[in-house]
């Protein structure tokens, strides 16, 4: 399940916008990642917060994590977990979206 509290972030426009409203989920579609065990989604988020246009591991759970490099950074995730992208508040796979019709 998708929760909008990972969608929430501080403010980079001076509009009179909400908060988790930038360019990232205006796009229609925001990179994300999935644990096929529990079902939870996280959107791809920029360590201040922002949404990401971009697969960012970085601010993902470190349960998520299975290796880091010298620096602390991950390397690779647990299997559970999958990279794809959000729309509205479904999660499609990477598979899925080569079988997604286009917008007209």
């Amino acid at each position: 399940m998708l929760d909008l509290e990972l969608l929430s972030g501080p403010s980079v426009s001076t509009h009179d916008e909400p908060q988790w409203l930038d360019t990232g989920f205006t796009a229609g579609w925001i990179p994300a990642f999935r644990h096929r065990g529990n079902g939870e989604v996280h959107a791809s988020h920029l360590e201040d917060g922002r949404l990401a246009s971009a697969h960012i591991l970085d601010t993902l759970p470190d349960a998520w994590v299975a290796e880091r490099d010298d620096r602390g950074r991950p390397d690779s995730l647990i299997p559970q977990v999958q990279a794809g992208y959000l729309r509205g508040d479904r999660f499609f796979t990477l598979a899925e979206l080569l079988r997604y019709p286009a917008d007209a």
